[in-house]
């Protein structure tokens, strides 16, 4: 069970990579050094050290890092104050994630000075976060696994038990080094880009993250999410040359709490057609036997989402109780929550001999 949020600060809780860019852009400027914005996404996530240091290197432009940084900070602080605020959502899903007893940290590759600016910026209580792990906590930066690790140990919860949101791929690929579940957020990346770097699911925002009300149900979430990323995966293999129409399906056994993927696969003969659905039931059933369905989710193109057709509503009823939830998904972030017996109410059943 998921037991803390860990936190990436910037792309994830605040949308400050423009202001950032520019202020360190300006800072370069002002000594006639003619760096441009492309030239800092390398180092995005990896902390000013690098951001600031390493675009000073590809100039041979010798600098004080310290004094460089807090130069940059000064006029970061002047752009940032009064035009920017927390991104869509970051304010309900703190305090969400308080309310239902969900550890907390921020752990940002910045330094102090501008996490401190940016929780000032969000307007954020300091009292919900059991931590605050800045840059110069960590001798090693992102991708290095050290600053969640850390964030980790001052929360008192093992690092598999955290999970970590995060924007940039250093960060990304840091979560994974330390062990914990990632969620990729593509405000600065794009999905395919976080998903390389072993992000477990990829959403577009805490703003599109669905409501909860305690860590149970949090916990189903992302369960949902991460049985939808292998949703996601499965569906661009799907075979539909006849109606283009690719559905991607995965079920989690409520045995073994497994997830089975499965996508459609058409045939000239549309009677001999097998729908995502059945094909991740069938999959689950051939490693496991018996299958007791714990979850549901199917990913179409359609908003709102399609259901199951009535053929693998009626076998996935062998294997579902009608409080099984069933998540309908889109290609984006719009997602319609179920129980079975909403969408096949009656079943037919036999008896068993």
């Amino acid at each position: 069970m998921v037991k803390a949020i860990l936190f990436d600060m910037d792309g994830v809780l605040i949308d400050s990579e423009e202001y950032i860019s520019a202020a360190a852009v300006e800072y370069f400027h002002e000594r006639s050094v003619p760096v441009t914005p492309e030239d800092f996404i390398p180092f995005v996530g990896a902390g000013e050290n690098r951001y600031i240091g390493g675009v000073a290197e590809k100039y041979g432009y010798p600098i004080d890092i310290e004094q460089a940084k807090l130069d940059t900070y000064a006029i970061y602080k002047r752009l940032i104050e009064g035009n920017e605020k927390a991104l869509p959502g970051v304010h309900s899903f703190v305090e969400a994630c308080h309310a239902a007893h969900i550890r907390m940290a921020v752990a940002t590759s910045a330094d102090p000075t501008k996490m401190e600016i940016n929780i000032d910026v969000m307007d954020l209580d300091r009292v919900w976060f059991d931590a605050l792990i800045h840059g110069k906590d960590v001798e090693r930066k992102k991708p290095y696994p050290d600053i969640y690790r850390l964030a980790a140990e001052r929360i008192g919860v093992s690092i598999e038990e955290c999970i970590v949101f995060e924007d940039a791929t250093n960060g990304v690929e840091a979560a994974k080094r330390a062990g914990a579940l990632c969620g990729g957020i593509t405000s600065s990346f794009t999905r395919a880009q976080l998903r390389d770097k072993g992000a477990d699911f990829i959403f577009e925002g805490l703003g599109s993250f669905p409501s909860f009300s305690s860590i149970e149900e949090f916990n189903e979430l992302i369960r949902m999410f991460i049985s939808r990323e292998k949703a996601f995966e499965a569906r661009s293999h799907a075979y539909t040359p006849y109606s283009s129409y690719p559905v991607g399906a995965a079920i989690v056994s409520g045995r073994s709490g497994k997830m089975y993927s499965g996508c459609n696969v058409e045939n000239a003969s549309y009677g001999a057609t097998i729908c995502a659905e059945r094909g991740a039931v069938m999959k689950a059933v051939s490693e496991e036997g018996e299958l007791d369905i714990d979850m549901l989710v199917v990913v179409t193109k359609d908003n709102p989402p399609s259901p199951p057709c009535a053929v693998c509503l009626q076998v996935l009823s062998e294997f579902s109780g009608p409080e099984v939830p069933v998540y309908l998904c889109d290609e984006q972030d719009h997602i319609t929550r179920y129980h079975f017996r909403d969408l096949l109410p009656v079943p037919f059943k036999l008896e068993q001999s």
